[in-house]
């Protein structure tokens, strides 16, 4: 660019502008997208104590409707009931190594011996196990477990939750029913 004639120094003069109004554009994005990360970072924190609370108060729940042996109650217009679920995850690792030093059982072999080796990636997804593992359990017939060496692969337990289902009409109608009654 000629900077020597008066052309030359206004198209100079308007491409520093631009890069300054692009660099402040720039900034001010860039501030904006710390501004989201940071809020992520918070979030995801609110969430993992979200979730902690979530499970401590399902589990106090439970144990009060086991204790009181009341597997279901409505409030609110929801359902709350007791549901059981089958938990399926791997042993830790050092578990698994005694069990392949002691009876010769591999984890990944037993997988693929039962026909679920297409499960297998460098690691086995906690999630795709507990899937395979109830599908897999659901398909035995009654009162036949699992195949003992993948049983012994395995952490097997019975977790309690709580299922909230929207109460049908009949349902909050009598309960109402019954409130009114115990006012009386």
């Amino acid at each position: 660019m000629n900077y020597k004639t008066k052309e030359g120094r206004s198209k100079a003069m308007k491409t520093e502008q631009r890069l300054q109004s692009v660099n402040e554009i720039l900034d001010k994005k860039i501030r904006e997208y710390n501004k989201i990360l940071e809020e992520k970072k918070r979030l995801e924190k609110q969430t993992k104590e979200n979730n902690a609370a979530k499970e401590k108060k399902e589990q106090e729940i439970a144990q009060i409707m086991v204790d009181n042996e009341k597997p279901s109650t409505i409030v609110d217009g929801y359902t709350y009931s007791l549901q059981e679920t089958k938990m399926y995850s791997k042993k830790a690792e050092e578990k698994l190594e005694q069990l392949k030093i002691e009876e010769g059982i591999e984890f990944f072999e037993v997988l693929r011996e039962q026909g679920l080796g297409s499960i297998i990636k460098e690691t086995v997804n906690a999630k795709t196990l507990q899937s395979t593992m109830k599908a897999l359990d659901d398909e035995l017939p009654e009162g036949e477990d699992l195949p003992e060496d993948l049983a012994k692969c395995l952490n097997i337990y019975s977790k309690l939750g709580i299922n909230k289902t929207k109460a049908s009409k009949n349902a909050q109608q009598a309960l109402s029913r019954a409130k009114k009654a115990r006012e009386v």
